[in-house]
């Protein structure tokens, strides 16, 4: 997209940190009163929290607000090409973000991570905690000293709500609001964007998939397709069906699209994406478990040395690469492991990085992670090189 316009000052509105900006382009010639082709409007867009990010091809931002149970589509004024160089893409990005919000680091809390697919910028979901509750707001990272707060107040965007989400007041069994399980993750993929999270359904676990572009009433049906999904989780020993899907990935495993999904303590599953139908509950096949007591907090398929590979971002383990051609050919695993923290089923490598929160593809060379240092609680945006992977 073509630079930034104008900026303007930075103001606090509904809760949202945002910045002010003019969305020149193609998509900026309807009036401000008047929807787009992709039925989008100029105007300013209140977030009551920020989660997960995914891109559409074309450039088109998909932005969760698990708390309003509502998915936001942004054709942002990105300001250029990112001029990333060297291993440390931005140190000290938690202090970096802290000094826009205003707050200090310690209270900047990282949601989600996106590339954008033309100008390779990153993305971040953010927000800053305080005593009046979280301000969710959302950054780009363009460079190691190019870090910036988006503009949220002037923005062409859309908005549908998502079907079936929790109530407001509902709890997990431990206690957590279900509202923060109603959006996990996002991906676009088939020409639709796939919103994995909890419902209201009698089976919680589900995978929507969400047609775009939204309706023209933001309040209207999205449209989606609703499936419910469960599988057998090797560390409980039992059928899940009220446990979310952590993370996910579509990708072509064995010449079949799928689905790689992720769920807590932390086994991974399959399923076929032609089998998500709307109405249907799907059971999928559990191939590997990664040990209890975590989670898988992001996914990515990458090539390196001409071969596909899968990396798998963990809460409490390191990296890990899994081999796509073992999951084509893997057992279905229908009994438990006999230890709480024992790795089962397809192997995997483990790579020599921990407190990884998310992984992007940056470039045919490299890959970016945004991780918090073990030893200093800094947080910060690394490149890894793929032949190392």
């Amino acid at each position: 997209m073509r630079p930034l316009a104008r900026l303007w000052p930075l103001a606090a509105l509904g809760g949202s940190l945002l910045l002010a900006a003019a969305l020149p382009g193609r998509l900026a010639s309807a009036p401000d009163d008047r929807p787009d082709a992709l039925g989008m409007r100029l105007g300013a867009l209140r977030l009551q929290s920020a989660g997960g990010l995914t891109f559409a091809p074309d450039g088109i931002l998909f932005l969760a607000d698990g708390r309003a149970g509502t998915l936001h589509a942004l054709a942002l004024p990105d300001s250029g090409p990112a001029t990333f160089e060297g291993r440390a893409l931005a140190e000290d990005l938690d202090a970096k973000v802290a000094a826009l919000l205003g707050t200090t680091r310690d209270r900047v809390r990282f949601a989600d991570m996106a590339r954008h697919p033309k100008s390779g910028a990153l993305y971040l979901s953010v927000s800053r905690e305080s005593d009046a509750g979280p301000a969710p707001a959302l950054v780009r990272v363009g460079g190691a000293d190019a870090v910036t707060l988006v503009s949220l107040e002037r923005v062409r965007h859309s908005s549908t709500p998502v079907p079936s989400v929790p109530a407001k007041d509902a709890k997990t069994p431990w206690g957590q609001p279900q509202w923060a399980l109603a959006i996990t993750d996002l991906a676009f993929a088939d020409g639709e964007l796939w919103v994995a999270g909890l419902s209201n359904e009698q089976f919680a676990s589900a995978l929507r998939r969400v047609p775009f572009p939204f309706p023209a009433d933001a309040k209207a049906s999205s449209g989606a397709k609703v499936t419910t999904v469960e599988i057998y989780h090797t560390s409980h020993d039992k059928w899940e069906t009220a446990a979310p899907i952590d993370a996910f990935l579509p990708v072509t495993i064995g010449g079949t699209p799928m689905l790689l999904a992720g769920y807590g303590c932390s086994p991974i599953a399959t399923f076929r994406r032609a089998d998500f139908t709307e109405g249907k509950h799907l059971r999928g096949r559990t191939v590997a478990e990664l040990g209890g007591g975590n989670r898988p907090t992001d996914m990515l398929a990458y090539e390196s040395k001409g071969k596909q590979w899968i990396l798998v971002a963990n809460s409490h383990r390191t990296l890990m690469r899994i081999d796509p051609e073992e999951l084509a050919r893997a057992p279905e695993m229908k009994t438990p492991v006999k230890q709480a923290y024992q790795p089962a089923g397809v192997g995997y490598l483990p790579v020599a990085s921990a407190g990884v929160m998310a992984i992007e593809d940056l470039s045919p060379e490299s890959i970016a992670v945004l991780e918090r240092d073990i030893e200093t609680g800094a947080v910060h945006l690394m490149a890894l090189q793929k032949r190392w992977l």
